[in-house]
Order: C-alpha cells, then structure tokens, then sequence
C-alpha cells in the first residue's frame, strides 16, 4: 500500500507503508542482524529496560521498527 506524504517543496512524495512488526518478528530481526536488549539500549541511549518495553509493545511508533531495519549487521570475529 502507497502512503502520500508532503514534500518541502510542495508536492506530494510516495511512500511505500510498512506493516507493523510484532514483539517476536522484532525480537527475531534484532537477533538476526546480531543485537540484543542491551546492546541496543547502548546504541539508542536508553535503558535496558525501556528496550524491552518498547519491543513488548504492538503499538510502538513506527520509527522503532525503522530504526531496527537500519541498524548495521554485527559481525563477531
């Protein structure tokens, strides 16, 4: 599905929107892409706990699930 938003310039952007993720499928990509709770609250400047209340929750602001896409991939050497 297409989501309009405005532009700066006054036109209109299209954007593809994303589906919500749930607690397991967030917990599941952090551990794919080599994250855990602590790491991520280091990362994010916030409590241990607050992560993990922010992955609990099904109506998180969508700018966590953004936010755990971009993270870069930890390599363990």
């Amino acid at each position: 599905m297409m989501k309009h938003i405005s532009h700066d310039l006054g036109g209109l952007v299209s954007v593809t929107e994303v589906v919500p993720m749930t607690p397991d499928e967030f917990r599941a990509l952090m551990a794919t892409r080599g994250w855990d709770a602590l790491m991520l609250s280091q990362r994010w400047g916030m409590s241990k706990r607050r992560v993990q209340q922010i992955v609990a929750d099904t109506d998180r602001p969508r700018y966590y699930d953004d936010g755990l896409r971009g993270l870069p991939e930890i390599v363990v050497r």
